[in-house]
């Protein structure tokens, strides 16, 4: 295939090709330049992609030479160049269509025009590259991916830190394509008041992210320390489900303080922890059995009003509480928490977590206890 023909269009399409050439056919006989396509859609191509580029190739199926005369740009603004060697029948060839997008946003419809030696030198054949220019979004410096079905995520377990009744509530993660096709996605499980905006497809090696939002104003009712379970699906062009993925969403649903007057204020409920560091010590490896460990949380209400537990729960699931939601302490009344953990569910893993109890003590409406066990 020879040498290389370069023709740059004024508005960025770079014509790259190598064929053969001469300058007549022998007598009696003909070229024909017969190319495997003419149009070609790149599809949805990022703007700092870099150079998109496209390989057409063509076949002489005729008897005689064919010979490359020249390629133009529809703009034309600058001339070719090419190798002069000829495309010997039964041969291929190959013109390459290249299309820089850095700067142009929007659809890609660009044509070049081959001319051959075919018919005493007077054909010409069109070429078309299409497609669409999108801002491609950077890829996050930050995020560090765990890779499932071929995509990446950046996190599953999302904690709202600060959450208001009065406004929409904001979470995101960063996700990335690592398919070597345009995936599609679709959710399940998600609740009214929770929103999720993303694209509904994601290009292979594209980066994006996931934003979910809960509309404080739809979750008057709830209390407490609260985990939404909204599945997330994805499926390749033909509708087949490559894998779907559980994103936990956790929220603390507080008691709205803000309207309290300052009699209200001195009489409110006050909630003692006696024990915030909760320790099981370690276990020796191969020793896990049936067993459990138990371990005593007290909990005082040294207010004047009524304490309400919310919810007392672990972030690790192999530390077992008892159910406190609603539970009710009258002021001076204590409550006594056995923590469980079992030890065959420790296996080799360390134990490093916390619980967490929310309640109506508008001075410590949130409160954690650290919760340890070790393996040796």
């Amino acid at each position: 295939m020879g040498g290389k023909l370069l023709s740059v269009f004024c508005c960025a399409l770079i014509i790259n090709f190598s064929v053969l050439a001469q300058n007549i056919s022998e007598e009696g006989k003909e070229p024909v330049f017969k190319p495997v396509e003419i149009t070609y859609d790149f599809g949805t191509i990022g703007e700092n992609d870099g150079i998109a580029e496209h390989i057409f190739k063509f076949t002489n199926t005729g008897t005689a030479p064919l010979v490359i005369k020249q390629v133009t740009a529809d703009c034309g603004c600058t001339n070719p160049e090419w190798s002069q060697k000829p495309v010997e029948p039964g041969k291929e060839g190959i013109i390459i269509l290249a299309y820089n997008p850095k700067g142009r946003l929007g659809p890609i419809n660009k044509s070049a025009v081959v001319y051959t030696n075919e018919n005493n030198g007077f054909m010409r054949h069109k070429l078309t590259i299409i497609g669409n220019v999108v801002e491609k979004p950077s890829d996050p410096a930050v995020a560090l991916f765990k890779v499932s079905n071929g995509m990446g995520v950046e996190t599953k377990n999302l904690v709202f830190k600060s959450f208001n009744r009065l406004t929409i509530n904001k979470a995101a993660t960063y996700i990335k394509n690592y398919n070597r096709e345009t995936v599609y996605f679709s959710w399940e499980n998600v609740p009214d008041y929770i929103s999720i905006t993303m694209p509904d497809s994601l290009k292979a090696e594209w980066p994006s992210e996931i934003v979910f939002s809960i509309d404080g104003t739809k979750t008057t009712e709830k209390r407490g320390r609260i985990t939404e379970k909204c599945t997330w699906v994805v499926k390749n062009n033909q509708g087949k489900i490559l894998g779907s993925e559980q994103f936990l969403l956790t929220v603390n649903y507080l008691d709205d303080f803000s309207k309290m007057t300052p009699l209200q204020t001195v009489s409110a409920p006050a909630l003692e922890i006696k024990n915030t560091l909760v320790d099981f010590g370690s276990f020796k490896k191969g020793s896990f059995g049936g067993g459990t460990a138990k371990k005593t949380i007290i909990l005082t209400n040294t207010g004047k009003s009524d304490l309400v537990i919310h919810s007392m729960n672990g972030e690790d699931e192999r530390v077992h509480l008892p159910d406190l939601k609603g539970k009710t302490l009258k002021a001076g009344e204590s409550l006594t928490v056995q923590a469980t953990i079992k030890t065959k569910e420790l296996d080799t893993e360390k134990l490093d977590t916390e619980i967490y109890i929310v309640c109506n003590d508008p001075k410590g409406p949130v409160r954690r206890i650290k919760v340890s066990a070790g393996v040796i």
